[in-house]
């Protein structure tokens, strides 16, 4: 199921031309497989999100990337499974009819799949319902999008995580380019000495200072 055209987003914008830290993410990794979820329990946070395609799965497939099952396995093991979720612009947002994506890749990979019939950076009241929180500031996002995962996340005051996109390979050509100028825009703002926004739990991270190591 190929994304259609981003509304959400675009309406968005306005947000980053008032504060261009909402587009940087707390934490830049390579892949899941260098999150540290043991450190970040520690640090507070009780819950986790993940995009889908290109984070979790290569673009429009419906299984955990092979080398990624043993990062979600110590995912779940340390947040649970039911503090785990996948939100995604595919399957559970507008563009899946009924659901039935999402309900697929539920039985498929045994994570929940929001059903916010929307697409970020709108659908914080699905993730407010799922974990049963007041406010979102305890949840990690975590994403390979910075105007829609990174966005999303920084909105809300979740903490957020940037990793590479998994592959180009079969993914859709508007969000190749798009995650090109993307990149680059948020390269721009961090040359100006932007830097994403305070987060209480995070400030007192040693996480930060081995975030070079995993780029």
């Amino acid at each position: 199921m190929v994304q259609s055209w981003n509304f959400e987003a675009v309406k968005c914008l306005k947000h980053v031309f008032k504060n261009r830290s909402l587009v940087i993410p707390h934490l830049q990794l390579k892949d899941i497989r260098n999150i540290n979820y043991g450190e970040l329990k520690e640090l507070g946070f009780t819950g986790i999100l993940f995009d889908k395609d290109n984070t979790l799965t290569e673009p429009y497939k419906d299984q955990v990337y092979g080398p990624f099952q043993e990062s979600i396995k110590e995912c779940e093991r340390v947040f649970g499974k039911e503090n785990i979720a996948i939100i995604s612009n595919s399957a559970g947002s507008s563009d899946d009819v009924n659901f039935n994506k999402a309900n697929k890749i539920e039985k498929e990979m045994g994570i929940t799949v929001l059903k916010h019939g929307t697409k970020k950076p709108d659908g914080i009241d699905s993730v407010v319902q799922y974990f049963k929180v007041d406010s979102p500031n305890k949840i990690i996002m975590v994403g390979d999008r910075f105007l829609t995962d990174i966005l999303f996340g920084n909105l809300y005051g979740m903490f957020t995580i940037y990793i590479n996109p998994i592959t180009s390979i079969g993914d859709n050509f508007f969000v190749k380019l798009i995650r090109n100028k993307e990149k680059q825009m948020v390269e721009s703002f961090k040359n100006n000495s932007y830097q994403a926004p305070f987060h209480p739990l995070w400030h007192k991270s040693t996480l930060k200072e081995k975030e070079k190591e995993n780029k």
